[in-house]
């Protein structure tokens, strides 16, 4: 996939325990797992009906060049693109060629929960 197709630069998070070096304090929080080049696109109305009549949230989706890291994105993840949070909605799809060129992913809205976090 070349590089000039995506260009979009989304952030990955995932949901982590993390520690507090000074004093050991166990939290849970939003970390980045990955930052990767994309190409986000709005659902078309035609879709959006679609995926409203199957109780989806989906709004866009998102195409991102396949690596070993982005092989690791799962539906428990979040993206961040342009300030705004999205929840994956589902695992990542493979191309339909080789499945090693791409992967989509579809966004939903995020959890309005996630817009008052900062990180």
């Amino acid at each position: 996939m070349q590089s000039g197709k995506l260009p979009h630069r989304i952030t990955i998070e995932h949901f982590e325990e993390v520690q507090d070096q000074e004093t050991g304090r166990i939290t849970n929080q939003w970390t980045v797992f990955a930052k990767v080049w994309a190409k986000v696109e709005p659902l078309s109305t035609k879709d959006v009906l679609s995926a409203q009549a199957i109780n989806s949230k989906m709004i866009e989706r998102c195409r991102i060049r396949y690596s070993s890291k982005s092989a690791q994105i799962t539906s428990k993840m979040r993206a961040v693109f342009r300030g705004k949070y999205r929840k994956i909605d589902g695992d990542p799809l493979p191309d339909n060629e080789s499945g090693l060129e791409w992967l989509t992913l579809n966004l939903a809205e995020g959890e309005s929960a996630w817009q008052t976090q900062s990180n």
